[in-house]
This record gives C-alpha cells, structure tokens and sequence, in this order.
C-alpha cells in the first residue's frame, strides 16, 4: 500500500533504541467522537471502490497499530510488516465491517491477532522493560528501584523474564501492560475468555515475581 510506505519512513533515525518506542507520525484521532463518526463515512466510501478513503483510513490510525504491533514484538522491521498486513486484511475485509463497532477497536484486533499469531510460531522477539502490576490495588508488586537498578539490573532482568514466558502469557500481560487494554478487550482481542485472560494475567505476574524475586519488596 503507497501510504503505508511513506509512513514508515518517517520514523526517526535510531529508533532501534528499545527504550525509544518512536512510530509512525501521521494524524491519529482515536477516541474522538467526530472522528468516529468520519470513519463510517470513509468505510462507506471504501465499500463503495474509493481507494483513497482507506488511504485515508490508513493515516489516521497508522501510528496506534503501529503501536501495537511493536509493542508486542519490539521490532521495527516486525512491526512495520505486521501493521503492513492489518491493514491490508483489514481492506480485504472492510465489506464485513459491522458499524456497531469502531473501526480502530476492530483493526486493532487483527492486528493483536497477528502479532500473536507471529509470537506462537516461535519468533524470538525483544521487549523492554515494562513494571508488572497495571494499576490494580496489588501490593506484591516490585519495589521502586534505584534509577541506575532499572537501567542496569530490572530492565535487564525484566526483559530476559518476558521472553521466559509462554507465549500466550506474555500477550496478554504485554496488552494489559504495555498497551493497557481493559480484560473485555484483551478478550475480545484474541478470541478468549475474560476468565481466561485473567488467569493469563496471574500467571504471569506470579512467574515474573518468582524470576524477580530479587527486587521484591521484603516482608
């Protein structure tokens, strides 16, 4: 797709830095209630054969599915291929759209369900240090390190811990996390149970604990 070309091109030189989380920058308008109702006039025009509507389409949510897709894979060259495939799944779908649903929410699925799909034929992917608990009243949670204990030692431990994980596991505490979606999301996401995303998620958290022992708070 021509647009989605020049919009991966436009990320900074260097951005391989896996602190530095740079994305596609084009105009992104999730969330607000004009440009939901724009974006039912766009597929509607897409539905119809213009092509340029979808170009369109692609600008405005290019940099949140970017997001997603190297969020999930902390690749660039990844993420540009997967963001690349969702929207182009996306258009060959764009006829089933149902308008009960925003568009983003729904080319965000496919584009969740492609990176976790990717994650579970055994791509070796990197992750940057993320804190475990998700804003939950959970206090068995890492202590408060030192800033050069997170950029020498937690960072590094963390993002060795993640890659410990199955993949499965690892998708949703990286959505929960990293991308903070809601449970029905993560559900809905991948085709799962709320129940299911849950115990994921607890999973998880008691695995990192146990491989972050270390920088748990004593008791």
């Amino acid at each position: 797709m021509k647009v989605w070309s020049r919009v991966a091109s436009s990320r900074v030189v260097g951005s391989d830095n896996p602190r530095n989380t740079t994305r596609p920058t084009t105009v992104d308008l999730v969330g607000e209630p004009g440009a939901r109702a724009s974006d039912v006039e766009l597929i509607h025009r897409v539905q119809s054969g213009d092509t340029e509507a979808f170009d369109e389409l692609m600008k405005r949510y290019a940099a949140s599915v970017y997001k997603v897709t190297y969020g999930l894979t902390r690749n660039h060259a990844d993420a540009d291929d997967l963001s690349q495939e969702t929207f182009i799944r996306a258009y060959r779908a764009i006829a089933r759209f149902d308008e009960h649903y925003q568009f983003y929410t729904w080319v965000r699925r496919i584009a969740v369900n492609l990176c976790f799909n990717h994650i579970k034929r055994g791509k070796k992917f990197r992750f940057v240090p993320l804190p475990i608990a998700d804003g939950d009243d959970e206090s068995a949670d890492i202590a408060d390190p030192q800033p050069q204990s997170a950029d020498c030692g937690l960072g590094r431990d963390l993002e060795q811990a993640l890659v410990k994980l199955p993949p499965d596991q690892r998708a949703v505490f990286v959505l929960r996390v990293n991308e903070e979606m809601s449970y029905e999301e993560i559900s809905q996401a991948l085709g799962i149970p709320v129940g299911t995303v849950m115990s994921r998620l607890n999973r998880a958290r008691e695995k990192l604990r146990e491989l972050l022992r270390e920088y748990m708070p004593a008791t």
